[in-house]
């Protein structure tokens, strides 16, 4: 997949569609209408919940494919600007081996982007492109940079085109920022592993929470509720409001843990909307999991009066 640059314009489309593909789900909601106002219940101060798991997962349902399309671009966009990022060291040092043998510097721009392949060498290739139809050597890479948000691909372009405008140790220079680069992706590579952790652990703490869910409904509600069904002195338990707001603290959690998965990994909040999208579809599958064969798999003691 290409490099999708995110303007305003493509935000908004992007947003769009997004609005769009909720319309599936949400246009199924009228089938489970007479089920949604009967699942509805008063706890208080004008509050209602939706207890139906259905009409909920068919809500968060929505939510996701709202995120969906920017959330897989901004992912897709991040994969390909790792892989530039991750392949400027052997750019420089191919440029420079290149010029050592004796090519001219368009030469051996042309020599390293075949080389290394990818998404730099593809985006180089464009560059040169753009130089064979009569643009200049330092518009064309200024270009590029302005087109993909990677400060070190800019740093980069700049050192580049400094280095051919000045002449003189041009092959001192790119070893240098060979070097340079190859020390900078090294502590980044370092800093994402001493990261990766926490990120998990976001994961972790959603699956033990369900894990949690899952044991407190079988094992204490459900079993309260049929031993008050059971005798007159105890006040009738509804599950249902207590499985809707265990549904909607998992969905809460999975979205402040997907953005603070995004934090931590990338820096950016909005990294974590594709967290948000994996989260969320965890929480739908263990819900309809748990709503179809829940009661199966925990023994559940039953009450009957003597």
């Amino acid at each position: 997949m290409p490099y999708i640059r995110l303007t305003t314009y493509r935000k908004v489309m992007l947003i769009v569609l997004g609005l769009a593909l909720a319309l599936a789900p949400l246009s199924l909601l009228p089938l489970f209408l007479e089920e949604l106002v009967i699942s509805l219940r008063n706890i208080g101060l004008g509050i209602y919940l939706i207890t139906s798991t259905k009409v909920n997962i068919l809500l968060v349902s929505t939510l996701i494919m709202t995120l969906m399309p920017y959330a897989i671009v901004d992912f897709m966009n991040r994969r390909y600007v790792d892989i530039i990022d991750k392949t400027i060291p052997a750019f420089f040092k191919g440029i420079s081996e290149s010029i050592r043998a004796g090519m001219t510097f368009l030469e051996a721009l042309r020599n390293a982007a075949l080389t290394i392949g990818g998404p730099l060498g593809r985006e180089i290739e464009r560059a040169l492109v753009r130089v064979e139809f009569g643009a200049t050597i330092e518009d064309s890479l200024y270009r590029l940079a302005q087109e993909i948000k990677l400060p070190n691909l800019r740093r980069a372009i700049t050192i580049l085109i400094t280095a051919h405008e000045s002449g003189g140790k041009i092959i001192d220079v790119l070893d240098s920022a060979a070097e340079m680069y190859g020390i900078i992706r090294a502590y980044e590579e370092e800093k994402r592993v001493t990261l990766n952790p926490y990120a998990i652990t976001v994961y972790v703490a959603m699956l033990l929470y369900l894990f949690i869910i899952y044991i407190i409904t079988y094992t204490m509600f459900i079993p309260l509720s049929r031993m008050a069904a059971g005798t007159t002195f105890l006040r009738p338990v509804d599950i249902g409001i207590y499985k809707a707001v265990l549904f909607y603290s998992s969905t809460i959690e999975a979205i402040f843990g997907g953005l603070m998965v995004g934090k931590l990994k990338v820096g950016k909040v909005s990294a974590g909307l594709i967290h948000i999208v994996i989260l969320l579809l965890i929480v739908i599958a263990f819900f309809t999991f748990v709503e179809l064969y829940g009661e199966y798999l925990v023994f559940t003691p039953q009450f009957s009066r003597p």
